[in-house]
């Protein structure tokens, strides 16, 4: 999935509101704001309904938020962070993708309650020229930390291709499974996972 966590929601100051609090009323929102998209998606969803969901105001919501759009980055940010495995230093190429199956496949289970969201999301991007260019720029640069990364645990003869082209298809296969997962989970099982994987091996 594109590195959507990477995406910078602006959050409104309000010095007088204590840290710990705001970010507990920003978490509710958030939270509720999530339920709500997963039911309903994004154009069906009110910040009035969000704020229902959480049991609070309207005006809570556009104290920690200036618009709907606002808080939908923000969940996007906190619900669909980038999958990262718990890679085992001096693993081979396939054990690496093996474990990077089983934890795309665990996270699909679990992400399965934000599908309608991260669509939402998807539609988002493409229909706002602004957007696309900042997440184009943000992915960039965590494509290449990735890489970086990437070569710490194999060495580049190690990959079937660099590993800057290597990390943009492995997000690109991620996205593509979780997707088709969402749509038609009884057909995408864990070992279709880790095939799609293991074969990059």
């Amino acid at each position: 999935m594109a590195k959507i966590s990477s995406v910078d929601a602006g959050i409104g100051a309000q010095s007088d509101v204590p840290q710990g609090k705001r970010q507990r009323t920003r978490a509710k929102l958030i939270d509720a704001a999530a339920e709500l998209i997963g039911e309903q998606g994004l154009d069906r969803t009110s910040l009035e309904q969000i704020a229902a969901r959480a049991h609070m105001t309207r005006g809570a919501v556009y104290g920690n938020f200036k618009d709907k759009n606002e808080i939908f980055l923000e969940v996007m940010k906190v619900h669909w962070k980038p999958i990262i495995p718990p890679f085992q230093p001096g693993a081979d190429l396939r054990q690496h993708m093996r474990l990077l199956g089983l934890s795309v496949a665990q996270e699909a289970r679990s992400r399965r309650k934000y599908a309608a969201a991260a669509t939402a999301f998807q539609l988002y991007v493409l229909t706002h020229e602004d957007m696309r260019s900042s997440l184009q720029q943000k992915n960039a640069a965590a494509y290449q930390w990735m890489a970086n990364e990437l070569l710490k645990l194999l060495p580049a003869k190690d990959l079937p291709m660099p590993a800057a082209t290597f990390i943009r298809v492995l997000d690109a296969l991620i996205t593509g499974l979780l997707f088709t997962y969402f749509q038609t989970p009884d057909l995408i099982t864990e070992e279709t996972f880790i095939a799609a994987f293991e074969a990059l091996a």
